[in-house]
């Protein structure tokens, strides 16, 4: 026993030293101890080391630094050519990209060997690893120089990959379209390292996934943490909206495991056949691979774990919908993920409008209308314009709760007369004399006469004109500056944009991060309008509620009320299409509201002709219920 607690403890501590104090532990003093054991002691230590020796012999060399070298010399000739190119009109871009691929492909494959099948140099493997994504970054960005001046050759390369044991066995085949999808090998190569480190790895080597696990997250991203559980496959949402062409994965050429280096708990625990019986329910297809023993096979709930701590890390600093879809994708009990992640929703959800906005979108998921109503009183003020589309869901979800529907149609109505007031001051923008009495009081004789006249007509041109904020023609000072050194200006920099500062900046159409500038600047005021619109139709009295709002609007601006008038406003106005659209999104809306109020009062008027006992839409005297007001004449009905 105290032999035992001994070596235990000595275990513990060679553990935790560095490689090169191993090293010098074994050579100075474990090595000076063979001198005194037995002969038959001296000559079993000798025969193991000589058969590990024998064993590794076969074992492919990592030499990092010479495959540094060997890039750098190709990045170097990559940089050259592009150079080279621009004067003698050829180039050898396409060879020394081929060239540099093949050394990456072939790498990899050494890389799989010495991870999955020999057992060792795990901590140099994933170094490499990183290293090789490293390089694809560096060719496909051109952040090493002129590398990247066109990518077509990059990511249209064809590119066929056999993944091979050391005995010549097909384990795995990709056929990629694009070098950019090696990240994909890169993923599965990851997977059968962790898991045989996993399965196979002393305490230490266990204790340094989690780091390995941090390290892609860093280079690749969250996301790239669900594929690896997948073997480099992207998740079913991700696989709808991508090209069928870019990857493809074939099937593995083999169903039993390979013959490893093992020890005496893998003779113990694996079986010939274990591969191609596992059970789809502890072990989902996309989640193992047919290649595995049964001992690598039964570590895949743990990596499952590892990266869902990993995930989870990452949620609570930044909560977010396609973060929340990826644990779920991963998750083993959906409910039981829920029941983990509610309180921690609950309270980040009020710490930025990132997060509010995250968390109501995952909250209407799960259809928690009473956290849904709790988180709107208190954080709705941190709701910003572009997450009106996560408030209308939320809202929506929140209608089908009765004790909530109050509530619902008030922040309908909010959000509706905001949006309103974001339209009148982006049309003060566009035509500033619009609110002056002179223009006001001809709005209304125009829109008293008929609509099909020439006069009407020739009285809208001049009224339009009248309004219209009057066009800056002294150029934007950053449009001076550049021809002042001698660049010509770009169209629409000659002043003919109104001060739209958007428009001498370059933005990225997707990037979230850019959302702040567009709806200072370009406000989607018609996106908004159409989903809150779509929103108050769908909860119960939201109809009614339009109707309020559309009496409201055309009070306030009186223009909505003839076509013809938002017509001529609308006009050839590029730099500002977004007011257009918001004129006609208006347009549209007052038009589809006055058609309903005219076929309720035609209703009321029917039913009143052909039962004049039966009393109309107004309040009755004998009931004690309070009767709502007839709906009053529209005046868009009485101008036409």
């Amino acid at each position: 026993m105290p032999s035992s607690t001994a070596s235990k403890r000595f275990l513990q501590v060679y553990d935790a030293l560095p490689p090169d104090a191993q090293h010098l532990l074994v050579r100075k003093h474990l090595v000076p101890l063979l001198d005194t054991v037995s002969k038959d002691a001296q000559k079993s230590t000798t025969a193991t080391a000589t058969e590990l020796q024998r064993r590794y012999a076969r074992m492919p060399s990592l030499n990092l630094k010479a495959k540094k070298a060997e890039i750098a010399t190709l990045m170097l000739e990559l940089s050259r050519d592009s150079r080279r190119s621009l004067i003698k009109e050829r180039s050898r871009r396409e060879q020394l990209l081929s060239e540099a691929v093949d050394s990456l492909v072939q790498w990899l494959n050494d890389i799989w060997k010495v991870a999955y099948e020999f057992r060792t140099n795990f901590t140099l493997a994933h170094t490499c690893l990183l290293f090789a994504r490293d390089v694809l970054d560096q060719i496909g960005t051109g952040t090493g120089g002129q590398v990247s001046a066109c990518g077509c050759s990059f990511t249209s390369m064809f590119i066929p990959i056999r993944i091979t044991s050391s005995n010549g066995k097909v384990v795995k085949s990709f056929v990629l379209n694009g070098a950019q999808n090696l990240e994909n090998v890169m993923l599965w190569i990851w997977r059968d390292l962790f898991m045989t480190v996993l399965a196979t790895g002393s305490k230490h080597q266990r204790n340094i996934v989690p780091n390995m696990i941090d390290d892609i997250r860093v280079v690749l991203g969250w996301r790239a943490l669900e594929q690896l559980l997948r073997g480099g496959s992207k998740s079913f949402f991700e696989e709808e909206h991508e090209d069928e062409d870019d990857h493809v994965h074939e099937p593995e050429q083999t169903a039993k495991p390979l013959n490893v280096i093992d020890d005496e708990d893998d003779r113990n625990y694996t079986s010939d056949d274990c591969s191609s019986i596992c059970d789809e329910e502890l072990y989902p297809r996309l989640f193992y691979a047919p290649h595995w023993s049964w001992r690598i096979t039964d570590q895949q709930s743990r990596l499952r774990d590892l990266v869902h701590t990993a995930l989870l890390d990452i949620f609570k600093v930044a909560p977010s919908g396609p973060l929340y879809s990826s644990m779920v994708s991963i998750a083993e009990d959906e409910d039981d993920l829920e029941e983990e992640l509610h309180p921690l929703i609950m309270s980040v959800a009020g710490h930025s409008s990132d997060n509010l906005s995250a968390a109501l979108r995952i909250m209407s998921l799960n259809n928690r209308t009473e956290s849904v109503n709790k988180l709107l009183r208190a954080y709705k003020h941190l709701l910003r314009p572009q997450d009106a589309a996560s408030l209308q869901f939320a809202v929506l979800i929140m209608s089908s709760n009765f004790f909530y529907r109050t509530h619902a149609i008030s922040i309908v109505e909010e959000e509706l007369l905001d949006v309103s007031n974001v339209f009148r001051a982006a049309i003060r923008s566009s035509f500033c004399n619009i609110g002056s009495e002179v223009n006001k009081s001809e709005l209304k004789q125009i829109l008293a006469l008929r609509r099909d006249s020439l006069h009407r007509h020739t009285r809208v041109e001049r009224w339009v004109k009248g309004v219209l904020t009057p066009q800056v023609n002294t150029p934007h000072p950053m449009a001076l500056a550049a021809l002042m050194i001698g660049i010509p200006l770009p169209p629409g920099a000659d002043g003919t944009d109104e001060g739209d500062m958007l428009g001498y900046i370059e933005l990225d159409g997707d990037d979230p991060e850019q959302e702040d500038l567009r709806e200072e600047f370009r406000p989607n005021i018609k996106a908004r309008l159409q989903g809150w619109v779509d929103t108050a139709v769908a909860i119960k009295g939201g109809s009614a509620m339009l109707l309020k709002m559309y009496a409201g609007i055309i009070g306030d601006m009186p223009f909505l009320r003839g076509s013809d008038v938002v017509e001529e406003m609308i006009g050839d106005r590029p730099s500002k299409s977004h007011v257009c659209d918001a004129l006609e999104a208006f347009r549209d809306f007052c038009e589809k509201q006055r058609l309903k109020l005219a076929a309720a009062k035609g209703k009321g008027t029917r039913m009143s002709r052909s039962n004049p006992s039966v009393p109309g839409p107004g309040p009755n005297p004998t009931s004690s219920v309070p009767q709502a007001e007839p709906p009053t004449s529209d005046p868009v009905m009485d101008a036409d």
